[in-house]
């Protein structure tokens, strides 16, 4: 029945576009110590301790999401995505007083008709912080079931499961989606206003792989639903091939003029050796 009605209620998605609301991210029975990131007191027993979210970064003047994926590049939601001249902020372990860093977005693109955006710097990241790769399986269908980590506003962690992949088009694009539902269960997540552009985890031989970014809800079904990366793999590595093009460079004036001789020289001797 759920599946019927996807077209019709499609119509009634709260789009997370809104900057102004200050809402968690909800998570079922949620616990500061064991859902909040960055929960500071001796009782912490963070649900994603064992793994690096050390990737996802945030703006600093608007709070929108960015997730790495390369040196220089990350993933955000195109209707929710940090602006050009914007600074993210990375932060190399889950304690807001230990090291940090931070870049300032020069460029970005939407990803096709998508809601997924890929943003970039004009340098590399410290290397202590994670870049994560994309999950890529064979079949659309092997998504289904899937244990996620959904990360959240405001730096909290909860999990769910992939329901469904789906085609979609809305408001927001037409595009790949993944759908996870709220249930009564511990940790749960269900995405609120302001979650657009965080990411969704699968994990794969113990590291973070990364599987959605937040896009919309549909209240009418208790559903959240995230642009499915893996489908844009191939448009995602085409533009970090291009952001991380090394830059062409222009030999010093001595070297130049020594090159210059050289290249004479061995012209020179092609015309000798043709003429003989």
């Amino acid at each position: 029945m759920k599946r019927v009605l996807l077209s019709l209620l499609m119509i009634g998605l709260l789009c997370l576009i809104p900057a102004v609301s200050r809402a968690k991210m909800a998570i079922y029975d949620y616990h500061a110590a064991i859902n909040s990131r960055f929960y500071s007191e001796a009782d912490k027993n963070f649900i994603g301790d064992p793994y690096d979210f050390s990737g996802v970064g945030q703006s600093n003047s608007s709070d929108r999401w960015a997730t790495l994926v390369s040196d220089n590049c990350f993933i955000s939601a195109n209707h929710y995505h940090p602006g050009v001249g914007e600074t993210i902020t990375f932060y190399e372990t889950n304690d807001l007083s230990g090291t940090s860093y931070s870049y300032t977005v020069t460029g970005g693109q939407r990803i096709g008709t998508t809601d997924l955006w890929i943003g970039w710097f004009d340098t590399a990241v410290d290397t202590s912080i994670e870049r994560y790769e994309v999950l890529d399986m064979a079949n659309d269908g092997d998504y289904t079931g899937l244990e996620l980590y959904i990360y959240g506003k405001p730096n909290v962690v909860g999990t769910n499961t992939i329901d469904w992949v789906d085609n979609e088009t809305n408001v927001l694009g037409s595009y790949h989606t993944i759908w996870y539902d709220y249930d009564s269960i511990a940790n749960e997540a269900r995405l609120q206003s302001g979650d657009s552009g965080a990411p969704s985890f699968a994990v794969v031989n113990s590291s973070l792989a990364l599987v959605g970014v937040h896009s919309a809800v549909c209240k009418d079904l208790n559903s959240s639903i995230d642009t499915f990366v893996p489908a844009y793999l191939d448009e995602v590595n085409i533009v970090i091939t291009e952001q991380n093009q090394l830059p062409t460079t222009v030999p010093e004036p001595g070297m130049f003029s020594y090159l210059l001789v050289i290249s004479c020289y061995l012209w020179v001797q092609r015309r000798h050796n043709s003429a003989a």
